[in-house]
């Protein structure tokens, strides 16, 4: 089968996406591994599935008020994940210390500003997951960067 065709910079949430469409999970593996170099992806695929990496922001629902962008493309919006990807620090433990208050703050302006594509791949990461993708296929199409396990060892 031949592999989709992206654009250079396509967004993670759109890899993703694409990814989740392909049949084969060595298909799967071979268009996902053509992104090990993404510094944005590495982190994605780690906040989701690093067993290390401790999200600081509430999982689940927005409060209510909060509004994800609405523009009709990726590259449109005021930012997007392959550079917001930087503020992961002030949300992840371990990260510089900071109020929660403004941990969150920085939480949604990223929400606020990023595609709403790539807004719900990122709160399915604070939830520990990558929607349509496993973190057994994370492990086989980026080797390095889980562990084996999911359980941290002491």
């Amino acid at each position: 089968m031949a592999l989709p065709q992206m654009v250079p910079d396509a967004s993670v949430a759109e890899i993703f996406s694409e990814a989740s469409r392909i049949k084969a999970k060595k298909d799967k593996i071979e268009f996902l591994s053509q992104y090990r170099n993404r510094k944005d992806m590495e982190h994605i695929v780690k906040g989701a599935y690093h067993p290390a990496i401790v999200w600081m922001v509430p999982d689940g629902p927005l409060p209510e008020g909060v509004q994800l962008s609405d523009v009709p493309a990726v590259d449109l919006a005021d930012d997007r994940l392959n550079r917001a990807w930087r503020q992961f620090q002030y949300l992840v433990k371990g990260g510089p210390e900071m109020k929660q208050a403004k941990r969150e703050d920085i939480y949604l302006n990223i929400l606020r500003s990023v595609h709403e594509s790539e807004a719900k791949l990122l709160l399915s990461v604070i939830g520990k997951k990558i929607p349509g993708i496993s973190r057994a296929l994370c492990i086989e199409s980026f080797p390095g960067w889980l562990p084996k396990s999911n359980v941290l060892e002491e």
